[in-house]
């Protein structure tokens, strides 16, 4: 039998040790962890994947809520800092990972396991390293300690109390996981039954079963769609309303609210009377609330204390909350006691600019309950319509750019990288345009911001080492042999199969050597444990292909990732090269990489070489090895014959002497 105490499969204890210092951020990191407690318990416990799934978008809405309040105390104290935007990037990469696992064709059993084991293990990370690394390193500068001398003070804290304590937790999981995904396999079995019963109707095998068949469809639908404790529609049944009233046509804008509920302190009433009396006051409450609901609004409960009400018309959303906050104060008699409840809730309302759906909405509802719980507990507030905007306006976008993509509207420039004092061309860089069918030609710029942190990057990563495998079989052809760079995401880089996916890309061109492919890796901060990304780069070097650390120099962690990562070229970012005539740190940060370089034995590629003046200062600091306006702007592949008949190093790069 199941144990009715949840405290049972508490996959994520709390101690003190996980404590920051800083109490805002402590308190939403308890509320993260028992989310994520509460998640394993409904999986593991309940007959339907709807809650599962609530509360997993509970976990993501708050997940957001909690890191837009981390930005904020970080910014206000660190500014600037690249550690931020590292900690900003690491925030954005959680939710890609979720919808990665989300949208796995793996069997369900082996998904959820593996989300289950992520999660667990990226609060760890995220509560032990990364935050307590941000929240000492904040504390160290208001002590009035230079940024980089806190840098290393916090490094020196944390060199081994983090590993220590991240290593007996994920001990500790490991014991309390198994019950829970043992229960899940048995959940998993339970439900392939159910599949086959739900088979008999379709098979229809004989006249007697017909009449069975049609009852349990009955059954079977309203198990899909309705709450049994209450009678109400469930999760998926007001999914389903919402997406019949946004089939309409002629809605206003926002004339529709969506209302997500979450009753108050009802943990306490199920603590002091018991379940089967916290059940009784649901459903009292839900037959109260369906007699005071507005005309045409319907109303579903989600998951244990949430509710949704959907109205056609938005101008009553104050009006139906208040009545209903009137009724759920009416006493309830439980037991011989009295008591009463209140709620928060969080309103979004629909159509608004751009595309929209049902999820979408639900989403924006729970995200503006979540912040109502933090700032307005027993109010409510609504969704702001400029993020509601931004999101439908990117949503759009990213529409746009998968009809580019399978309507081959994108294409590869190329862009020559030499050796200055010899002219030898070394290679050239991939750089992707879009030919928009409407906007004319767009450079990276213009779509890559929205690609960002999304799956849709992987699909476009992928198209580019494909295009650019075969555009030099084409250069082959021609007599023209030229070794290629393609920029790759650190998302794409960790994404499930990827040396399996480049392994296939490299059969289809048998007569391409593999060397010739090099990948840049960008958004380095995004590589989390370093580790697993060196194991995957080393599997691709096994295939053949080399890597290079793009823009290399920009992040506080540049020297680890060199130390770590087994990359064969390091590419100075173009803003340290750019400013380094007219800016003496630029200069001396220069002589750190190129010094760098040398002492780890890298290849070294400057990019961002404008002018004469750019390549003859490299070169006297000991780099050869540039691309940039000065050598050749990207090209069209097919020019590339004729400027590299024509290219010709300067004089003044020719003769240069190394100081």
């Amino acid at each position: 039998m199941f144990d009715a105490d949840s405290t049972a499969f508490e996959i994520f204890p709390w101690n003190r040790n996980f404590e920051t210092g800083i109490e805002k951020i402590d308190d939403q990191h308890k509320v993260l962890v028992e989310i994520l407690n509460r998640l394993a318990w409904h999986f593991a416990s309940s007959a339907s994947e709807l809650d599962f799934g609530h509360i997993l978008d509970e976990l993501l809405s708050y997940a957001a809520y909690h890191f837009k309040t981390e930005e904020d105390i970080w910014k206000s104290v660190l500014g600037q800092e690249e550690m931020v935007k590292n900690h900003h990037d690491g925030h954005q990469l959680f939710f890609v990972q979720i919808q990665m696992y989300r949208s796995s064709n793996e069997p369900e059993e082996k998904v959820m396991g593996d989300l289950f084991d992520y999660l667990t293990r990226w609060l760890a990370f995220h509560i032990l390293e990364s935050d307590r690394r941000m929240a000492l390193t904040a504390k160290a500068l208001e002590r009035g300690v230079p940024m980089s001398e806190a840098k290393r003070e916090v490094d020196g804290q944390l060199s081994g109390s983090v590993s220590v304590m991240v290593s007996a937790f994920l001990e500790i999981y490991g014991k309390l996981s198994a019950s829970t995904i043992q229960l899940m396999r048995e959940k998993m079995a339970r439900l392939r039954a159910e599949d086959e019963l739900a088979g008999l109707q379709r098979e229809k095998i004989d006249a007697a079963l017909e009449r069975q068949a049609s009852d349990h469809e009955r059954q079977l639908q309203f198990l899909a769609y309705s709450d049994p404790l209450t009678g109400l529609m469930n999760r998926n049944g007001i999914v389903r309303e919402i997406r019949s009233v946004m089939q309409q046509s002629h809605l206003e804008a926002e004339s529709v609210a969506l209302v997500s509920i979450d009753l108050d302190n009802f943990g306490k009433v199920n603590a002091r009377f018991g379940e089967e009396y916290a059940d009784r006051l649901l459903g009292l409450l839900a037959k109260r609330w369906s007699d005071v609901l507005a005309q045409g609004g319907q109303l579903a409960r989600i998951s244990g204390d949430e509710f949704v009400v959907l109205l056609l018309d938005s101008r009553k959303v104050e009006a139906q909350l208040h009545t209903m906050r009137l009724t759920a104060e009416q006493p309830f008699v439980l037991s011989g006691d009295s008591v009463s409840m209140g709620f928060t809730a969080g309103v979004a309302l629909f159509p608004h600019d751009g595309a929209c759906d049902a999820d979408t909405v639900l989403r924006q509802a729970d995200h503006a309950l979540f912040r109502a719980k933090q700032e307005q507990k027993g109010g409510w507030l609504f969704v702001d319509a400029s993020e509601q905007r931004q999101s439908a306006e990117r949503q759009l976008l990213l529409a746009d750019i998968r009809t580019g993509l399978a309507d081959n509207q994108f294409w590869l420039a190329y862009q020559p990288k030499v050796n200055m004092r010899s002219g030898e061309i070394i290679g050239v860089e991939a750089l992707i345009r879009w030919d928009h069918p409407v906007e004319g030609m767009l450079s990276p710029i213009h779509f890559l911001p929205a690609l960002e942190h999304h799956p849709l990057n992987i699909e476009i990563g992928e198209w580019v080492i494909e295009e650019a495998f075969r555009q030099m079989a084409v250069w082959d052809s021609e007599g023209l042999h030229l070794d290629v760079g393609v920029n790759i995401a650190a998302m794409h880089l960790q994404q499930p199969g990827f040396v399996e996916k480049l392994e296939e890309i490299l059969a289809r061109y048998p007569h391409v050597a593999p060397q010739r492919l090099d990948l840049e890796i960008l958004e380095t901060a995004g590589l989390g444990e370093l580790d697993k990304a060196s194991s995957i780069i080393c599997s691709c070097e096994g295939l053949g292909v080399t890597f290079s650390l793009d823009d290399f120099g920009t992040g506080y962690s540049s020297l680890s990732y060199l130390k770590q990562l087994p990359v064969k070229t390091l590419k100075i970012d173009q803003g340290f090269v750019r400013g380094a005539l007219s800016n003496e740190d630029d200069i001396s940060i220069l002589k750190g990489i190129i010094g760098l370089s040398h002492a780890f034995d890298r290849k070294l590629v400057a990019e961002g070489v404008e002018t004469r003046e750019h390549g003859e200062l490299l070169i006297s600091l000991g780099c050869y090895y540039a691309q940039g306006y000065a050598i050749s702007r990207p090209m069209e592949p097919e020019k590339m014959g004729a400027w590299k008949d024509e290219w010709k190093t300067y004089p003044e790069w020719s003769s240069g002497e190394k100081i």
